[in-house]
């Protein structure tokens, strides 16, 4: 588990430098053309770096926004909120991740975040019918 782990670590490394080289030189290119001149890069390095931090601590809140989730309460989806409860027991993790549902007729679910402390589970409605029914 812990070499997988470390695998995810590594890609997500590569993708966010690869995001960042690519808004970097395109953004170079783009104060190349309007001629910046010889600040052209640092303005888009500037950009793209505040754009690459942005973007990692508010990819969950995009995510969620493009999907329309809503938080789970207790009140409307318990069952949903005492199988994650019992999943937390059983894998040993100790911070519980935030729930959230997704009004769709597909069963579906997904997990987003960018690490344990920030993590989410989106589950659709139609898993959640789909759990009541067992």
């Amino acid at each position: 588990m812990y070499e997988d782990i470390r695998k995810n670590k590594i890609k997500t490394g590569a993708v966010v430098f690869f995001f960042l080289t690519m808004i970097t030189l395109i953004l170079y290119f783009l104060c190349y053309a309007f001629d910046f001149g010889e600040y052209a890069i640092v303005v888009a390095l500037i950009f793209s770096i505040i754009s690459t931090i942005l973007t990692y601590y508010n990819c969950d809140k995009v995510v969620l926004a493009s999907v329309k989730a809503r938080p789970a309460t207790k009140e409307e989806d318990l069952q949903l909120s005492n199988i994650l409860e019992d999943l937390m027991i059983a894998s040993g993790v100790s911070t519980k991740p935030r729930l959230y549902v997704v009004d769709s007729n597909q069963p579906n679910a997904f997990a987003t975040g960018r690490d344990p402390e920030h993590a989410i589970i989106c589950v659709t409605q139609r898993v959640i019918r789909k759990i009541k029914l067992l």
